[in-house]
């Protein structure tokens, strides 16, 4: 046994040797401290291999030989990092945090060769890899670095917590915390298999031409008024008229992976401080038929399960897509927030 712990703790030596080489060759601190300013700063790192473009808001009153408490971002379904990340950057830097969002591997104006790629476990790496990233900045405070997932990413930020312990505490906006209870949970394998089976065919095609096929998975062909993710992402709000990198289309072979995350499953093993923030009618109402966007239940369900310390936080008036860029709305979530993670360093 004890022959057997000694291995165990060489190769975590060893492993922990080749990150720091690894590390300093990723020149992370390209970014130097004289060209970090006040308010919003363009940068790269390193994840995966590839170079990954980010936005860093700094306070007003930005000072790089000062330590200020961070928060890292990812954000919902396929955004890009000027969308509900710039918003929320905004706000946070407004508290005195600095806060980074980020293109994540293959979107907007990172690096990556399969683009618009939903896929929860190259997402979560990239997460880690930015948390990284911060960490080599001399003006964060590492005891105080924070994440925050919105939508999708409400599911991926508390997964990398699990086991990630650099964050003291961590938040989720409109979270889709159990994408595994989206199929599985509501599907019969009668309805699952010949999706599975597309995204498989999908996924051979790529690879023997090198082209990826596209669908619409948040359909946006719905041009009904009540469907607020169309107004968000097929207008000047926040869609390609705006913002040029922004894609709704994602690779058909993303139904092999989305069915298997699941936040919830790992609630109880977080240990790390969490609030949930979740729109008011996001909960459908007792009796009504629940629609794609009564989001709600799922952040209540992973919040009655999670690991003690952790809050819940019902912003009233607010909805699913309304918590992404509502002054009104986003602001008392940030208040709400910012009031949480100040309660927590490492």
């Amino acid at each position: 046994m004890k022959t057997i712990t000694k291995t165990m703790i060489g190769i975590m030596f060893i492993a922990a040797s080749i990150n720091l080489s690894a590390q300093v060759n990723n020149h992370l601190n390209d970014n130097t401290m004289e060209n970090i300013k006040a308010g919003k700063n363009e940068v790269r790192f390193k994840s995966q291999g590839v170079q990954l473009a980010g936005l860093l808001f700094t306070p007003e009153d930005f000072d790089a030989n000062k330590k200020y408490a961070t928060v890292v971002f990812s954000g919902p379904f396929n955004q890009v990092k000027e969308q509900m990340g710039a918003v929320y950057g905004h706000k946070f830097a407004g508290k005195g945090y600095v806060f980074l969002s980020f293109d994540h591997l293959g979107y907007g104006d990172s690096e990556g060769d399969i683009r618009d790629n939903e896929n929860a476990f190259i997402k979560m790496e990239s997460v880690r890899d930015a948390i990284s990233y911060l960490s080599t900045l001399p003006f964060v405070d590492k005891s105080k670095l924070y994440g925050l997932g919105g939508c999708a990413s409400g599911g991926y930020i508390p997964m990398v917590a699990v086991t990630d312990k650099r964050m003291a505490a961590i938040a989720t906006v409109s979270g889709m915390m159990d994408n595994k209870s989206s199929y599985f949970g509501v599907m019969t394998k009668e309805q699952l298999m010949p999706l599975f089976e597309m995204a498989n065919a999908a996924r051979q095609k790529a690879y023997e031409t090198g082209k990826v096929e596209y669908y619409d998975a948040l359909n946006m062909a719905n041009t009904d008024p009540s469907n607020e993710g169309y107004d968000y992402y097929m207008t000047e709000r926040a869609g390609k008229q705006t913002y040029p990198n922004y894609n709704h289309m994602a690779p058909l072979f993303l139904m092999e992976n989305a069915p298997m995350t699941s936040a919830t499953d790992y609630a109880p093993y977080l240990y790390t401080p969490y609030i949930g923030i979740i729109g008011e009618y996001t909960m459908p109402k007792e009796g009504e038929t629940p629609l794609p966007l009564h989001t709600g239940p799922l952040t209540v369900n992973f919040y009655k399960v999670a690991s003690e310390p952790k809050e819940l936080y019902e912003v009233k008036g607010a909805t699913h897509v309304s918590l992404y860029d509502i002054d009104k709305d986003v602001d008392r979530a940030v208040v709400k927030m910012d009031e949480f993670f100040k309660k927590y360093s490492k």
